[in-house]
C-alpha cells in the first residue's frame, strides 16, 4: 500500500508539477505503467463530472440517481475515447513539424491526465455552496476544464514531442477544436438528413 500511495505521489508530481520528467520516468513508477491506472482516473473523472452536473442541477429528486447513473456511464466512455482522437491528431501535427511518432506516450499521458477533471465536483460543490448553480453554469465549467485540460496536454506535447512552447500549445487547442467539430458535424448532417428525409417522405 505504502508503495502504491509513492507511486501515485510521483505520477500526480510529474503530471501536474513536471511534465518534462514524463518520458523519462514513467517507465520507473509500476503503478504508471499498469493500464488500471488510466482506468482509475478515467473512473474518478468521470464520477467526479457526474456527480458535479448533479449538484449543480437542482431540484434533487429520485431522478437525479438515475442522472447520476448515465452521467457516468457516458461521461466514462467519454474519458477512455476522448484521449484517443485527439492524440491521434496530436501526433499527426507533430510529425508535420519532422517529429518521430510517439502516439503511444502521448496516449497514456493524456489519459492519465484526465484526473484534472477530478476538481469538477468540488468546484461544483463550491459554486452551489455560493448560490451559482444551473446546466449552464455546469456546462461552462465543463468547457472550462477541456480548456484546461488542453493546457495540461499541451505541456506534455512541449516535452513529449520536444517542440516550442508556441507549436506546442497552438497544437493541443486544434485538435482539442477538431475532436469537438468532427462529432458535431455528423450529428448535425445525420438530423438534416433525417428531417430531409421525413419532410420528403423517404
Amino acid at each position: 500500500m505504502r508503495d502504491f500511495i509513492f507511486d501515485l505521489v510521483d505520477l500526480l508530481e510529474i503530471l501536474f508539477l513536471e511534465p518534462f520528467r514524463y518520458l523519462d520516468e514513467i517507465k520507473e513508477i509500476p503503478f504508471a505503467r499498469r493500464k488500471i491506472s488510466n482506468w482509475i482516473f478515467s473512473i474518478i473523472s468521470a464520477l467526479s463530472v457526474s456527480a458535479g452536473m448533479s449538484l449543480l442541477s437542482p431540484p434533487y429528486t429520485i431522478g437525479t440517481i438515475g442522472f447520476l447513473f448515465f452521467g457516468f456511464i457516458a461521461n466514462l466512455i467519454i474519458m477512455r475515447f476522448f484521449p484517443f482522437f485527439i492524440c491521434v491528431i496530436l501526433d499527426f501535427y507533430a510529425q508535420g513539424k519532422g517529429r518521430d511518432a510517439k502516439v503511444t506516450f502521448l496516449l497514456q499521458f493524456s489519459r492519465h491526465t484526465i484526473l484534472v477533471f477530478a476538481i469538477f465536483a468540488p468546484i461544483s460543490l463550491i459554486l452551489i455552496s455560493s448560490g451559482i448553480y444551473g446546466r449552464g453554469i455546469g456546462i461552462l465549467l465543463l468547457i472550462a476544464h477541456f480548456l484546461l485540460y488542453g493546457y495540461m496536454l499541451g505541456r506534455g506535447v512541449k516535452y513529449i514531442y520536444d517542440l516550442k512552447n508556441r507549436d506546442a500549445f497552438r497544437f493541443a487547442y486544434l485538435a482539442l477544436f477538431f475532436t469537438f467539430i468532427f462529432p458535431l458535424l455528423f450529428n448535425i448532417y445525420t438530423a438534416s438528413s433525417i428531417l430531409q428525409s421525413i419532410s420528403g417522405g423517404f
